[in-house]
């Protein structure tokens, strides 16, 4: 049994459980911990890690979910809306698209524990999903280390057989780069624009009667 699978295991034990009845799953004698009052306040601390390891998985879930609901709401406005929406409530991109990608991931495999692998291992996955047999994913997640599996099958999956072959990889890594840079640009540009606009419509409110001129006159 893994150690997540301890925690999980662990965590929903503490549910029917007082501190009295609580159960290290520490060896604290081979720790070399032999006095009493540190134990003791060592093992509260585990019971409470147990606990709020499993809040924190909890949590990854349901943001997964409201994130995954909310892009889809917003899939048909354009101009970084869906950004624009996380961002105003303090989240940020890597975050968000990470969770994003563990929900992806459950919603094909049916699998609780891809809310508990490495952000590194959800990549890699994420880069292979459609290169390797679902069940190997599947065990890839399950195993003691899916962080060191995903990142061999993603080698394996990627490995340049020919020169032409390297030479292609670098070329579409660099477009990737180009395209990344350029999406970049292109939201600075539109939050410009916004700024841009709301300057001049305050110019045009305060010197409306001095013309007949309209915001609609100076669309940009």
């Amino acid at each position: 049994m893994s150690v997540m699978d301890k925690i999980k295991a662990r965590t929903a034990e503490l549910k029917n459980k007082n501190k009295e009845n609580y159960e290290s799953i520490i060896d604290y004698d081979k720790c070399g911990i032999i006095e009493m009052d540190i134990r003791e306040k060592l093992i509260d601390c585990e019971k409470k890690v147990v606990y709020h390891a499993n809040e924190i998985t909890k949590n990854t879930m349901e943001l997964s979910k409201v994130f995954y609901e909310a892009q889809s709401l917003l899939a048909n406005h354009n101009g970084g809306t869906f950004r624009i929406w996380f961002e105003s409530l303090g989240f940020k991109k890597d975050f968000v698209y990470m969770c994003l990608k563990r929900n992806n991931l459950f919603l094909e495999l049916k699998e609780d524990k891809v809310f508990l692998i490495p952000d590194r291992a959800i990549k890699s996955l994420t880069k292979i999903k459609n290169k390797i047999q679902q069940d190997r994913i599947l065990e890839i997640i399950k195993s003691d280390n899916p962080l060191e599996l995903a990142k061999k099958e993603e080698a394996l999956s990627v490995r340049p057989t020919t020169e032409n072959d390297i030479l292609n990889i670098e070329v579409i890594e660099n477009e990737k780069d180009e395209i990344e840079k350029i999406k970049n640009q292109i939201y600075i540009k539109e939050q410009e624009l916004k700024e841009l606009k709301k300057i001049l419509k305050e110019k045009m409110d305060k010197y409306e009667n001095r013309g007949n001129l309209t915001i609609d006159d100076l669309s940009i």
